[in-house]
């Protein structure tokens, strides 16, 4: 029986939940991580929200109550009866029954909502873009992927920012790591990387981590072909809580990471899996910030006396 290890990525639509856990899928594959999308809990289809005057970011129109019982059914190895939502239709499918993996995502507007559903996770993220940078994903991902019109994306946005505001933004102080995402304000000539800068959030905890190294080449940084990287490490305070703060701009070229990532994959128990796409020959500052959630995710899901002595 599969007892899951259950990931919450908690942030607003569109604003790249699924691009930083993608490092955790890829990590531990298709066979060992499946994800819930937490639209799959309106309790409302479209029409129906939009006739109560109910947004999708609203807690009333989700079934958190159901969430959190599958969550637990799913920590103990129990099958579920999924709900399924359907974008494209906006209607509310059957349910369908899903099988505990080794990890579970729980993916969505509020998975740190409650008290209960924070009890049952057991790894936390929240992805905190811009204003402009999510505006940017969200009209990407909706008129591209889901096939609404931009005016309506954009009209959508304003209608649920006072919700968002409300609703989203407090799980924020849950979350161990939080994903904070900023546009680059240089002339487009003068980026590296992404037009990004990353910066992760996260909670000292005092657990016992494994001994992982980012090594740089400083001879070729020295040289014309060097890349351009910054990188800042710094503590400090959340509320009374002690953090670590990292921000990444820029990109390193893949050789450099390639034991980080090889010890990653070995501290998981899956020797020669990739954390990032095997195509990508430069690092960017979000693939850096997928390897280190990818490495701590790696580090709570196993025992401190099973893991490997690398």
């Amino acid at each position: 029986m599969v007892k899951a290890f259950l990931v919450g990525v908690a942030g607003d639509s569109g604003s790249g939940k699924s691009t930083f856990a993608a490092g955790v899928r890829r990590l531990f594959g298709k066979s060992e991580v499946a994800t819930i999308s937490l639209d799959d809990y309106h309790l409302l289809d479209r029409k129906e929200r939009k006739r109560a005057g109910i947004v999708a970011l609203d807690p009333r129109a989700n079934d958190l109550r159901k969430l959190a019982e599958h969550a637990e059914m799913l920590k103990d190895g129990r099958t579920v009866m999924k709900p399924r939502y359907d974008h494209s239709t906006g209607k509310i499918d059957p349910p369908a029954p899903f099988k505990p993996k080794r990890v579970v995502i729980l993916e969505g507007l509020l998975p740190l909502h409650t008290r209960k559903l924070r009890e049952l996770l057991d790894f936390t993220i929240y992805i905190d873009p811009d204003p402009e940078v999510k505006r940017f994903w969200k009209i990407k991902r909706d008129v591209g992927e889901r096939g609404h019109s931009k005016e309506a994306v954009l009209r959508s946005i304003a209608e649920r920012e006072p919700h968002y505001r409300r609703f989203i933004t407090p799980q924020r102080r849950h979350a161990e790591i939080v994903v904070e995402i900023k546009k680059e304000l240089a002339e487009e000539r003068y980026q590296r990387g992404t037009p990004y800068w990353i910066r992760l959030i996260q909670r000292i905890t005092g657990e016992k981590l494994t001994d992982i190294h980012l090594p740089l080449n400083l001879s070729r940084m020295c040289r014309s072909e060097g890349e351009e990287l910054y990188f800042e490490y710094r503590k400090g305070l959340r509320g009374k809580q002690p953090v670590s703060k990292i921000e990444i701009n820029g990109m390193i070229p893949r050789e450099m990471i390639a034991e980080v990532e090889g010890r990653i994959a070995n501290l998981a128990g899956k020797p020669g899996a990739k954390v990032l796409p095997r195509s990508e020959r430069m690092v960017t500052e979000i693939g850096i910030a997928k390897l280190i959630i990818a490495w701590r995710v790696v580090e709570r899901i196993l025992p401190q006396d099973h893991k490997p002595n690398l």
